[in-house]
């Protein structure tokens, strides 16, 4: 894989959220936290009309990128987790962990449903621009020793995200997968599994779990710290962005998630028909499920991906891995699943330059 040097970075303007475990609600926290900054500054203070301002309960907005998409982020845990204090982010995350009980895991409900036929035109007048030069960065081994505890048929990276929906204060999941950054503590996911747009609010009680199966929590919980997508599926629900990053704290032995159980690699601008393997979980169980193929172009600007297992279809935010590694199955993410047709075809995102630079906005955050 060709390796690409980092694009010029804009700044991420970050409002901050906070989360109440099983409140089903979030509110603006109100003692002027910063967020994450990109190259150039730091985010701005809540409210304080900083760079690319705020856009009402949707969160604050960053600078429009090359296609007018731009970048929003939000705290995903932490009542007052600005200003360095890691005792009361640490006691957030813990809640969380306890609110994610195997009960309550088990019977989260997958976040179904498809894009309206307005967002599919709206996307569709907005094709990403032509590729420009392929890139990826490596991906990562995890680090710390010892044998996996989950049983061999289950996928160590893939995981199962749980959040409650801000937009009906119910229990949800989608899934997610773990990429490897200079933080090692990413997942990579959609945007609609960070933020609801029927809400206007990003999601609740955020959680990551890597090798989920029926309610078992192998290597631990990564409770969510900022998530992050585009503008442009914020507002509008354009399919070409919906994109999802999230930053964890550590598990509960204090892990971080790519030390853990390894994290793959992200690559941007490469063919738009090459062979992938999308993994996730079924949409009619707790089980991990996936299919390989070779993509194809679609019409909104994404590429899609044939895929009909018998256990009913993955469910969204799982990865599409190319180039993988026999000996160790690393790869590098390649796309998301975003929509799922009855027609059996799924369907990304094209992971191209802004995307690129969308990564490392927040790459070490």
């Amino acid at each position: 894989m060709k390796t690409a040097s980092r694009g010029p970075l804009a700044v991420l303007v970050a409002v901050l959220l906070a989360v109440a475990a099983g409140a089903g609600g979030a509110r603006a926290a109100s003692d002027g936290a910063h967020g994450p900054g990109g190259s150039g500054g730091q985010g701005g203070p809540v409210g304080s009309g900083a760079q690319g301002g705020m856009s009402g309960p949707a969160g604050a907005h960053g600078p429009a990128g090359a296609n007018g998409a731009g970048a929003a982020s939000a705290a995903l845990t932490g009542a007052q987790a600005g200003g360095g204090r890691d005792a009361a982010r640490a006691q957030a995350a813990e809640a969380v962990r306890a609110y994610w009980t195997p009960e309550r895991m088990r019977h989260a409900a997958y976040q179904g449903g498809g894009p309206s036929r307005g967002a599919v035109e709206h996307a569709q007048r907005q094709i990403a621009a032509p590729a420009d030069e392929p890139g990826s960065v490596p991906p990562a081994a995890a680090s710390i020793p010892g044998a996996p505890t989950a049983a061999d048929e289950i996928p160590t990276r893939v995981g199962r995200i749980f959040y409650v929906d801000p937009f009906d204060g119910k229990d949800k999941a989608c899934d997610g997968n773990p990429l490897n950054s200079g933080s090692r503590r990413l997942v990579v996911t959609t945007g609609s599994c960070v933020y609801s747009r029927a809400a206007h609010a990003w999601m609740n009680n955020w959680v990551f779990i890597p090798g989920y199966f029926r309610g078992s929590a192998p290597y631990g919980k990564f409770v969510g710290d900022w998530g992050y997508t585009f503008n442009a599926w914020i507002d509008d629900g354009n399919m070409n962005y919906d994109f999802g990053l999230a930053t964890t704290h550590p598990n509960e032995s204090g892990q971080r998630l790519v030390d853990r159980v390894g994290g793959d690699g992200f690559a941007w601008n490469q063919p738009r028909e090459v062979f992938v393997s999308a993994n996730g979980y079924s949409v009619n169980g707790q089980i991990p499920s996936g299919c390989g193929g070779y993509t194809r172009p679609a019409s909104f600007g994404g590429i899609e991906l044939p895929c009909a297992p018998s256990d009913g279809g993955l469910s969204r935010g799982g990865r599409w891995l190319m180039d993988i590694n026999p000996d160790n199955s690393l790869g590098y993410v390649n796309g998301v699943t975003s929509i799922h047709q009855p027609s059996g075809w799924l369907q990304s995102p094209y992971i191209n330059t802004e995307f690129r630079d969308f990564f490392y906005r927040v790459a070490d955050s």
